[in-house]
C-alpha cells in the first residue's frame, strides 16, 4: 500500500476540523490593476464563493515546503517586542534568515527588507491602518515569474551583494501570529499541487508615478473547486509559517495562493490578529 505523505494526508482529510467560510476570488478579466498613488485607477473586480478550510495541525508534519509548498514549523524569536522596526530589521531578520538557510539547504539567504511588515486586524487595539497594512481579504500570491526575477536583482543591490552564477532561486515568505490564539483573521494557504498552473489573474501594482520600474506584477487567485484551502489553527508566537512566494525550480507549477480569513463565526471572540511577515530570498550555486 502506497504511504507516501500525500497519500496519508488524503487518507485523514476527511477527519480534519473544518469551517465553511467565503472566500474572494479575482474575477476572469485580461488583467487587474491596483493604484495605492490613485486608487481611482484600481480595476480589481472580485467574486465571493464559499470554502472549506481544514484545520491542518493534526496533519502538520505531512506538509512539505517542496510539495504542498507550505509547512508550520517551531521556532522561537529573541525579539520580545514584535513591533520595534529596528529590531525587527535586525535581529529578527538574522535569526530567521539562518533558520531558512539552514531548512533549505540553499547556499546564501538574504532578507528582502522593505517587505518586512506587522499586520493588524481592524479589531485590533490602536488599529489605523488601510488595505496595505490589514491582513488581505482575497486570494492570490505576491509576485509573477518577472517580478520574481526583478526582485531577484532588487535584492542584491540593496543587500550591497553579488550572488554568483545559482542553479536556483526561491522566495520564501514567513508568517507568525504574535497576538494571543485564536485568532479573528487567520492565513489560509492552497495546497500548490491543485492549484492550476495559468489559474490566476496578473495585476499591476503601481507604486511609483515616475517609472515602471518598480510596478510590482501580483498574482489575483480564480476559483476553482479542485483547490484544497488549509490553516494552522491556534498559532502561537513560538512557531513560523513558511510558504513558498515564487522557486525557479518549479515556476509556475508550484502556486501557493493565501488570504486571510474570518474565523469570527467559528471563535466569536478571537483575538484580534496580530501578525509579522518577513520574506527572504535563497539561492544555490
Amino acid at each position: 500500500m502506497p504511504t507516501s505523505t500525500a497519500v496519508r494526508a488524503a487518507d485523514t482529510e476527511h477527519v480534519l476540523p473544518s469551517v465553511n467560510v467565503a472566500l474572494n476570488f479575482s474575477q476572469n478579466i485580461p488583467r487587474a490593476r491596483s493604484s495605492v498613488l490613485d486608487p481611482s485607477q484600481t480595476y480589481m473586480p472580485l467574486e465571493s464563493h464559499e470554502i472549506t478550510i481544514r484545520d491542518a495541525r493534526p496533519i502538520r508534519d505531512q506538509f512539505d515546503l517542496d510539495v504542498q509548498g507550505f509547512a508550520l514549523f517551531d521556532h522561537k524569536s529573541s525579539v520580545t517586542h514584535l513591533r520595534e522596526p529596528k529590531k525587527l530589521d535586525a535581529t529578527y531578520h538574522e535569526e530567521v534568515g539562518s533558520f531558512i538557510k539552514s531548512l533549505s539547504g540553499a547556499d546564501v539567504v538574504l532578507p528582502y527588507r522593505i517587505y518586512l511588515q506587522c499586520r493588524l486586524s481592524q479589531r485590533a487595539p490602536g488599529e489605523n491602518g488601510d488595505a496595505t497594512t490589514r491582513p488581505a481579504g482575497f486570494a492570490h500570491a505576491d509576485i509573477t515569474e518577472k517580478t520574481f526575477h526583478d526582485w531577484v536583482r532588487w535584492v542584491q543591490d540593496d543587500e550591497n551583494t553579488k550572488v554568483p552564477s545559482f542553479k536556483r532561486a526561491a522566495l520564501y515568505q514567513t508568517w507568525r501570529a504574535v497576538s494571543e490564539p485564536p485568532h479573528d483573521y487567520p492565513l489560509t494557504l492552497a495546497d500548490a499541487r491543485h492549484t492550476k498552473t495559468g489559474q490566476y489573474v496578473v495585476m499591476d501594482n503601481i507604486t511609483s508615478l515616475e517609472t515602471d520600474d518598480h510596478t510590482v506584477e501580483t498574482r489575483l487567485g480564480l476559483y476553482d473547486p479542485a483547490q484544497r484551502w488549509y490553516y494552522f489553527s491556534n498559532m502561537r508566537e513560538s512557531e513560523l509559517l513558511v510558504f513558498k512566494g515564487y522557486d525557479s525550480r518549479y515556476n509556475d507549477t508550484q502556486t501557493v495562493l493565501h488570504t486571510g480569513f474570518d474565523n469570527t463565526a467559528l471563535h466569536p471572540n478571537a483575538s484580534p490578529r496580530e501578525s509579522i511577515e518577513a520574506r527572504f530570498f535563497a539561492f544555490w550555486l
